[in-house]
């Protein structure tokens, strides 16, 4: 079973996640932290398979704790949320090191399937975004 914390400043948001797991056997929830940098200490005392992390978190942002995390845990699987489906910085995200990114407007159906693959140590993006990344790694010849 997954050892999964869950990174989000939003309680009630954190709680249907917590939910999400717990209901359809995803994993078990060891921690969660409402920021970056509770989610750093955090990391001193707990070992997580999985990390659940909102990228638009206060005190340290997302950017940033994703860095910092994966050079305390380097095998770390990170799913990053962000409610952004426009312009963002999903290449930046993917070069730090998360292993799939899911807008918080996406379905149960959805979130399980990005848990599932990214427990499976496969990638998941949510389909939104996907032709925003494509977009963003064209190569334009002149």
């Amino acid at each position: 079973m997954n050892k999964i914390i869950i990174v989000e400043d939003h309680f009630y948001f954190r709680e249907g996640i917590k939910l999400l797991i717990e209901n359809e056997n995803l994993g078990d929830v060891i921690g969660e932290a409402e920021n970056g940098f509770s989610f750093l200490n955090l990391l001193k005392t707990q070992i997580p398979d999985l990390v659940i992390l909102d990228v638009e978190i206060p005190v340290m942002g997302g950017l940033e704790t994703i860095r910092k995390c994966l050079k305390i845990r380097h095998n770390l699987k990170i799913l990053a949320l962000t409610r952004q489906s426009g312009k963002s910085n999903y290449l930046e995200l993917i070069r730090a090191g998360v292993m799939g990114i899911i807008l918080k407007t996406s379905g149960k159906n959805e979130f399980e399937k990005a848990i599932k693959a990214i427990a499976n140590d496969d990638n998941y993006f949510s389909q939104e975004i996907i032709p925003l990344l494509v977009a963003n790694t064209k190569v334009h010849s002149f």
